[in-house]
């Protein structure tokens, strides 16, 4: 996997890198990703996910049933209504982002009108193939990016860390979130910057992938601005193509979200206001910075470097990109990177309630692995590093796998809510000897099946 190589990051695509992007090789080897990552995401058999994506799973049908966006047929009259859905005038429409839904309507279209939506299994099941989707799409354009900034036996490499050793495969493939969409869509707008530095209409479409990222998961929005300001010092009036895309998106989002909640922010504005009764908070953002930030990185049930340890050297690779001018996006995108795991950190709930590891962090997963190509040089030299280096990613793929296979318990032995809530006991979240990996192995693996 690994191969000395002393310039893997250059100012601009290589002379040996960029005709393979041009010709079908590198599309050959994308797809072979993507259809190798589709196979293992769907290896388990089964949906994985929570109630968070309960709304996500439902839009579809609604779309393909009734032609519309709310979700009146499931909550009618209903007197408590759960978090995951809100009541707005007569309608009742889902808290969360309806994008990540409209994407699986091509895949429920044909299913929904010959069997309609009375099985559950159905819906399980069509909402993982799409999310499996997505997720495998993700690193196709992902590889297509980093095939732009390096030779292919060190973009491939890099592709695979992010298909099979993040969350990429156990959260993002696994139920129908928007982490998926938001981390196709940036991987999307990262090759578009890429591609605008010889064809400027890249540029817009670029712009266009930044504001779907953003109406997907609006956390990703330093990555969005930093993309932004990217093509505007890079490319200056060009770059209005990029604006101008981003705002095609956007502009809508927020004025449809004015209408129908109230904010700027959508359903988020008023599930936030539910943290405290559902996550034992005071409110969305009124924890430590320092404890969300460790947290995010080293809670043994939560961590991005104990479920992904092979990550530490994206870490070391931002610090480098910050600091390198040579690759003026690589610094941009380290950046936004940073700038995006300190708000993550600062707010609350920065453990993702019920879910596998730091399922927050998904967002940034297509930024963390281009971050590993600064290091990747000092890894072809460096036979001892090189070892670590393999011995960490193991060690990532086998918690990724553990999390498709034996995420979640049952209930009554699951981490989550055994021996008691994790979002109400937050002190669970820092026990080394019943962490959620531990309990995992100690309770086997998930049956099969779209129940």
């Amino acid at each position: 996997m690994i191969s000395p190589a002393t310039d893997v990051v250059a100012p601009r695509p290589t002379p040996e890198a960029e005709p393979a992007t041009r010709d079908g090789r590198a599309r050959r080897i994308g797809l072979l990703l993507f259809l190798a990552s589709l196979v293992v995401y769907n290896a388990n058999l089964r949906e994985v996910s929570s109630a968070d994506t309960i709304p996500t799973r439902l839009v579809p049908v609604a779309v393909v049933l009734e032609h519309r966006l709310t979700l009146d047929r499931y909550y009618r009259d209903e007197p408590a209504l759960p978090y995951w859905v809100q009541r707005v005038g007569e309608h009742y429409v889902s808290s969360y982002p309806i994008l990540p839904g409209l994407l699986a309507v091509p895949v429920y279209l044909l299913p929904m009108l010959a069997f309609g939506d009375g099985s559950w299994t159905l819906v399980n099941l069509l909402a993982k193939l799409s999310a499996s989707l997505i997720a495998a799409l993700s690193v196709l354009v992902l590889y297509l990016a980093l095939r732009r900034l390096a030779p292919a036996v060190p973009a491939a490499a890099v592709a695979l860390v992010y298909a099979f050793g993040t969350s990429t495969w156990s959260v993002s493939s696994q139920g129908l979130w928007g982490h998926g969409p938001a981390q196709l869509f940036m991987a999307l707008a990262v090759y578009c910057a890429l591609r605008g530095d010889e064809a400027p209409r890249y540029l817009g479409y670029g712009g266009l992938a930044a504001g779907l990222m953003v109406a997907s998961r609006p956390a990703t929005g330093l990555v969005a601005s930093a993309l932004l300001a990217y093509a505007l010092v890079r490319h200056g009036r060009q770059a209005l193509r990029a604006v101008l895309g981003a705002l095609a998106v956007v502009l809508p989002l927020a004025l449809h979200n004015l209408w129908q909640f109230g904010s700027p922010q959508g359903g988020y504005a008023r599930l936030h206001a539910t943290h405290a009764t559902y996550h034992g908070v005071s409110s969305a953002w009124g924890s430590s910075l320092a404890e969300g930030l460790l947290g995010l990185l080293v809670s043994p049930s939560r961590g991005l470097l104990v479920y992904s340890p092979v990550l530490v050297f994206a870490l070391a690779g931002l610090l480098q990109a910050l600091g390198d001018r040579r690759q003026p996006l690589l610094r941009w995108l380290a950046a936004a990177a940073g700038g995006t795991v300190l708000m993550l950190g600062g707010f609350s709930v920065w453990w993702g309630g019920h879910s596998f590891g730091p399922r927050l962090l998904a967002d940034v997963l297509p930024l963390l692995a281009l971050l590993l190509l600064p290091v990747w040089p000092r890894l072809g030299r460096q036979r001892p590093l090189r070892g670590v280096f393999v011995g960490l990613l193991g060690a990532s793929i086998a918690v990724q796998a553990l999390g498709a296979f034996y995420y979640p318990s049952p209930r009554e032995v699951d981490w989550n809510t055994s021996p008691r809530d994790v979002d109400e006991a937050h002190e669970r979240l820092w026990d080394w000897k019943d962490s959620q990996l531990l309990r995992l192995l100690r309770n086997g693996p998930h049956p099969l099946g779209f129940e």
